[in-house]
């Protein structure tokens, strides 16, 4: 009986490059007995990094020792390509080989996860900014959120559950021209397949390489077999070998399954994406990193851009938690032409937000988020320091409609009859 072991050693590895040459879709070169070589199908190689050799196991083993560093033997390979469980790409290896007396492993895979076990990770609020002064990463930014806005404007009746959860959430087809707000296709999009940037953006990738580059640090595109990160086992199976190109089969958009809201400074430049959940299932708001370049989202206020006018002429700001809480206290204030309202991203004003904010000239710091004694010591710290003075709204509880809570403040913001709240 051939056992689990057996049936990947030395004595198949004929076999086995044969068969990995056509599930992979590359072609290996003879180095020397027992090692081939070949370009890496999942990454874009440009040089023969893709090895096949027998470790002192006497196992056939496939590693990449190029950028995405990757290692398996062929059950693996077969569990990435087909999207099988380990049983099953046991069984295919065996009946390709004609054995037909073989003892499975029950076990798993160490290096790939079962694919009904690895489902897309949720991530913890965070955001991205390029490197200051890399106009190019600045551009690419620019260029992915007028993609993904565009693509949501030309697809109102495609994308009409995304429609819907937005206008639930107080912004309109208007707010979300405005905003320039879009929508990343999922992978499970039969068009896109999450790849709608990656796609747009191709032709002018595969002439400079610099372009892709400038995506990649911007954080726009995920690489899909990056075994470091949490949840390698759902995104290395969204590796597409239908596709050819190298760059659109081994990446992905960052955003893929996301809205998508661009973050601009008060000069009305952009500086960074933020990308949300249309579900209410896990952590909702993507946190996106990148190791590359060194990135701070510390110094960002959503909507300040719109906002500044009015802030300096009132000299007076209210400070939200989150981004549809933002939008609901917009939408009011925008009515009254006093749009003084923007959202820290959370409830902690960081020492480079309230940097900017005191160029402002703020003299009401009016506050409508929960917050913890800390962040209520930091906000009341920073407008001391500019003569200001803290107004305490609390949070906006869920259903409770934002002019409930501003009715006693809009009118006042010109004259400020308001009493301070401790």
């Amino acid at each position: 009986m051939e056992t689990y072991p057996n049936i990947k050693s030395a004595a198949a590895i004929d076999a086995m490059i044969h068969y990995a040459e056509t599930l992979l879709g590359v072609r290996f070169t003879s180095v020397r007995k027992n090692r081939y070589s070949a370009l890496c199908p999942f990454h874009a190689d440009t040089q023969d990094r893709f090895m096949v050799y027998v470790n002192k196991d006497d196992e056939v083993r496939f590693h990449c020792f190029g950028a995405c560093k990757g290692d398996w033997d062929i059950y693996d390979l077969i569990m990435l390509r087909k999207k099988y469980r380990f049983r099953k790409a046991q069984q295919v290896w065996a009946e390709h080989l004609g054995v037909t007396d073989y003892e499975y492993n029950d076990g798993s895979s160490p290096g790939i996860p079962e694919p009904d076990e690895s489902s897309e990770p949720g991530e913890s609020v965070g955001f991205v900014e390029p490197k200051k002064g890399d106009e190019k990463v600045v551009a690419a930014m620019e260029d992915a959120a007028n993609v993904y806005h565009d693509l949501l404007l030309s697809n109102e009746d495609r994308f009409k559950p995304i429609w819907e959860y937005l206008a639930r959430r107080s912004v309109g087809k208007e707010t979300i021209g405005k905003f320039n707000i879009g929508y990343a296709p999922p992978y499970s999009d039969e068009q896109y397949s999450g790849r709608a940037l990656i796609d747009g953006c191709l032709p002018h990738v595969e002439k400079d390489a610099e372009a892709f580059d400038a995506f990649s640090k911007g954080g726009l595109f995920r690489f899909l077999n990056d075994a470091t990160v949490k949840g390698y086992g759902y995104y290395c199976r969204q590796i597409d070998f239908r596709r050819k190109d190298p760059f659109s089969r081994n990446y992905a958009d960052y955003f893929a399954g996301r809205m998508v809201f661009p973050i601009y400074d008060a000069d009305a430049h952009p500086i960074g994406l933020v990308g949300r959940c249309p579900d209410d299932r896990g952590v909702r708001w993507l946190k996106h990193q990148n190791r590359e370049v060194p990135l701070s989202s510390r110094s960002w206020l959503y909507g300040v851009d719109k906002a500044v006018r009015s802030i300096r002429q009132y000299r007076t700001i209210i400070l939200v938690e989150g981004i549809f809480d933002y939008f609901a206290f917009y939408n009011l204030l925008k009515d009254q032409d006093k749009p003084v309202v923007v959202s820290t991203l959370g409830s902690y004003l960081t020492p480079e937000t309230a940097t900017i904010l005191k160029g402002f000239d703020i003299e009401h710091y009016i506050v409508a988020y929960d917050w913890d004694e800390l962040g209520r010591n930091g906000i009341e710290r920073i407008a001391a320091k500019s003569g200001g003075w803290v107004y305490y709204l609390g949070g906006l509880a869920e259903g409770q409609a934002p002019y409930d809570m501003l009715k006693p403040v809009v009118d006042a913001i010109s004259g400020f009859s308001l009493i301070r709240s401790y």
